[in-house]
């Protein structure tokens, strides 16, 4: 055996020992001793006093929470600042894990039928060099797409609704000013903003959205957001863009990129994500970035045309690669306030509301066995992490990656020219994050860009040569 194939071997034995260990030495729910044990009562009163959890934030994470929390029985309360409907700034883009728990939910086809969705069938990517691969997802994928562009004033209110269907109590125009924890009886009180109006929970989880001004004034968050995206609706009938979903990759603001994704009654989303990682290319330039884009590259000026007609530019901010904490005594972050969003995509309603539905569960059995203490409540962030968390340092990792070897983007464009929709089906897996991004070491896609990189590179080469002899 030589001696790579040893230390690979030792790599392996180490990890699996490291994991098996690290997952032993973790403490279950079920480890920890019960404190409030009427709690897990179901059947209490109409008019409780005082609920089993209660949500800030009626996005994607909190209602998708809510809407599990009220479908296992417990009594939960959503706290929306602002009333439906209303609108959130971001790419539109539902991607595959979100789809099955809006089908879950039983909202996927009313949105799709009420005209407030639009499926992509046809959608792929432009590479800094130019080349780019657009690809159809219906005959590889069947009945779950690979993602729908649905506006969040859609959105937001149809999970939303859906949770006050299942039973949680929604409040809208209820703007939370502050929230107090009492240890005596181990009970929340939430303030409503310029009112006398309070709450009572045993449990609160902020989903406030990437600012967290409550999880900032809690002391749970410590930084402020790091990124932000743009918006701006494109009015249909005005444009030339012929495909669904197409992400542009410029080198000039890579690890960033910009997308035109398409909505019902041929309405476009233009948006531009900046995503840490380039110096040249910060939060503050945003609106140049926006507006440089749509006459500077040839490939996003061509899809919009000369006569697009563009609505003024709007942002958010962004909480990119998870917060090291999401939890406290008493409570949870979840969604873009606990930083769910893919560092290398700034995609996150998915994880949102993936998030949203683990924290229910969680404390479904938090509840049960009567404890919500902070090395319990941990256990739910270890989760997550677990889940999709650990994924975003790799999505860091090779935001860098693709920063300085603007060529690897160009050798994936070529990849999927060469090897079609079922490689593109694959890749989209891994972009979104479905899939781990390590997924992208394994043979079938390194082996692929590897040789794509080496055939690019000598015909890079090549043109250098032949270029330079034309010269002499």
């Amino acid at each position: 055996m030589e001696f790579f194939e040893i230390l690979c071997l030792l790599t392996i034995v180490t990890c699996v020992l490291y994991l098996y260990f690290k997952k032993k030495g973790e403490k279950n729910i079920s480890d920890f001793v019960t404190k409030f044990p009427d709690d897990k009562i179901k059947n209490k009163s109409p008019e409780p006093a005082h609920f089993d959890v209660a949500i800030c934030g009626a996005g994607p994470a909190g209602s998708t929470c809510a809407y599990y929390l009220a479908k296992l029985g417990w009594k939960c309360l959503i706290l929306e600042k602002k009333k439906f409907p209303r609108d959130k700034y971001c790419g539109d883009a539902v991607c595959k894990t979100a789809i099955e728990i809006l089908m879950d939910m039983g909202i996927y086809d009313q949105l799709i039928q009420e005209n407030k969705a639009h499926v992509a069938d046809s959608g792929g990517l432009c590479s800094p060099g130019g080349l780019s691969y657009i690809g159809r997802s219906k005959e590889v994928l069947g009945e779950i797409p690979a993602a729908i562009a649905c506006k969040r004033v859609h959105l937001d209110e149809a999970i939303a609704k859906a949770a006050q269907r299942m039973g949680a109590d929604l409040r809208e125009d209820w703007a939370v000013n502050e929230a107090k924890f009492d240890n005596s009886v181990g009970l929340w009180t939430i303030y409503q903003e310029g009112s006398t109006d309070t709450f009572k929970a045993r449990v609160l989880v902020c989903a406030d959205g990437a600012p967290s001004r409550l999880g900032t004034q809690l002391g749970l968050i410590s930084r402020p957001p790091d990124s932000t995206c743009s918006r701006a609706y494109v009015e249909g009938g005005t444009h030339k863009f012929k495909a669904d979903g197409v992400v542009f990759y410029n080198k000039e603001m890579l690890p960033g990129y910009s997308a035109l994704f398409r909505h019902p009654n041929d309405e476009l989303n233009y948006c531009v994500y900046i995503i840490p990682g380039n110096p040249k290319v910060t939060p503050d330039n945003l609106k140049h970035w926006h507006d440089y884009l749509q006459t500077s590259d040839p490939n996003i000026s061509r899809a919009l045309g000369e006569d697009a007609k563009i609505e003024r530019m709007n942002a958010a901010s962004l909480r990119l690669g998870g917060e090291k904490v999401s939890y406290g005594h008493h409570v949870l972050i979840v969604g873009d306030a606990a930083g769910m969003i893919d560092p290398l995509t700034g995609e996150g309603i998915h994880h949102a509301m993936e998030g949203g539905k683990m924290a229910a569960l969680f404390l479904d059995e938090a509840i049960k066995q009567g404890n919500y203490d902070k090395d319990l409540m941990k256990l739910y962030h270890q989760r997550w992490m677990n889940k999709f968390g650990f994924d975003f340092k790799w999505s860091m990792v090779f935001c860098q990656m693709m920063y300085r070897f603007p060529i690897l983007l160009d050798a994936s464009a070529a990849a999927l020219q060469r090897k079609g929709d079922k490689f593109l089906a694959k890749w989209a897996d891994i972009m979104t994050g479905r899939v781990p991004k390590i997924y992208m070491l394994k043979p079938e896609f390194s082996f692929t860009l590897g040789f794509e990189l080496i055939r690019l590179l000598i015909g890079r080469f090549r043109g250098q040569k032949q270029s330079g002899k034309k010269s002499d």
